[in-house]
């Protein structure tokens, strides 16, 4: 077993690097609690930028609530040309590299760490804060017609019989990578197996840098879906939210191991689990936590006033039924890191147990 190592406050993301998922409103937000602005003029189109992690993408909820956002507001456009979905530490180096020519109006990651580490603490800064709103658990997709049976007290076991390749994102781009090590690790350590589940997918020690063994495939989440109907994997660590949307065959993981949960002792028992990344040349530790998810207006927004009102309403009471139905768990309340200028005062910080996981 290993000792909890949460307190080595690791460096997780520099420019380049790692996260965890986006967004719902808890039911017991006041009715109305937004009211969004009417953007544009008569006669003027204004272009809606987006930049989102991959498992939010064309086939998932955000393309839809982009639409549905557009369709109600006058003199506002964004076609799938002005949307990229893409590993959320690759978006936030894409709007860092973007400098002022940045495109992106709205940056919804699936790691609420990322934009602390990847934008706020960048001189100058690409981001002055975020919301952070909601879970998006871990389960395992997996093709039905080769395995069955599969539940969440049994999936670790069925996915190391013989002739099963398990797709994992790669987790020195993309934070579903990383999370899904971890959560080989946490069910590692619950079945008391002594590193046996995770040395059947990665080189490497438990907590070091993994590399995928014969029985892993590094695959993009944009791609999950189609490498499970192909037979290129047959099984598939992902978000819950992109299981969902792509309806795929899978099973939920038990609470502890499947980073869903956001509370005090959640943040314990996931941070027993860690593992290391390329972050551009260097290697960085990622510990255990939960797969939250949060979204900025980046400082380099090409229409700032545009981002704000789309940030409020796309975590407003209009779209809580949305993204429930979608899979994704709300947190508490709307927690706040930082300034943000598009929602109203007097809304919790993060919680210091979930902030002392940021490294800045």
């Amino acid at each position: 077993m290993w000792d909890n190592p949460t307190s080595m406050r690791p460096v997780l993301l520099s420019a380049v690097i790692v996260g965890i998922a986006v967004v719902a409103i808890v039911a017991g937000f006041a009715a109305g609690w937004y009211a969004h602005p009417t953007s544009g003029s008569s006669g003027s189109t204004r272009t809606l930028g987006v930049i989102a992690a991959g498992s939010l993408s064309p086939t998932g909820i955000l393309p839809s609530l982009v639409s549905a956002y557009v369709n109600e507001t006058p003199g506002i456009a964004s076609p799938l040309t002005a949307q990229l979905y893409q590993g959320s530490s690759a978006d936030a180096t894409a709007i860092v590299s973007a400098g002022s020519a940045s495109p992106f109006d709205i940056f919804v990651s699936a790691d609420y760490r990322v934009v602390p580490e990847a934008l706020m603490a960048t001189s100058p800064p690409y981001a002055t804060g975020e919301a952070v709103f909601a879970s998006d658990p871990i389960v395992l997709a997996y093709n039905p017609g080769v395995l069955s049976g599969v539940t969440a007290s049994n999936w670790y076991e069925k996915i190391v019989g013989s002739g099963i390749v398990l797709g994992v994102a790669n987790a020195s781009a993309d934070p579903l990578g990383a999370d899904a090590i971890i959560t080989i690790e946490l069910q590692d350590r619950l079945a008391g197996l002594n590193g046996s589940l995770y040395h059947h997918f990665f080189t490497g020690p438990m907590g070091g840098f993994a590399g995928p063994t014969a029985n892993t495939r590094y695959v993009m989440e944009n791609d999950a879906s189609l490498a499970l109907s192909t037979g290129e994997v047959q099984a598939y660590l992902i978000y819950e939210s992109y299981a969902r949307a792509d309806k795929l065959t899978f099973t939920p993981l038990s609470d502890s191991v499947n980073l869903g949960g956001t509370t005090a002792n959640d943040v314990t028992e996931y941070g027993y689990a860690h593992t290391t990344i390329l972050a551009g040349t260097t290697l960085d530790v990622v510990v255990g936590a939960p797969a939250i998810f949060a979204l900025t207006v980046p400082s380099n927004a090409p229409d700032p006033a545009l981002g704000d009102s789309f940030a409020s309403w796309l975590i407003s009471n209009s779209t809580l039924q949305a993204w429930a139905s979608d899979g994704f768990v709300p947190t508490p309340s709307v927690w706040i890191y930082g300034s943000v200028g598009y929602l109203p005062p007097g809304l919790p910080p993060l919680p210091p147990y979930l902030a002392a996981l940021i490294t800045t």
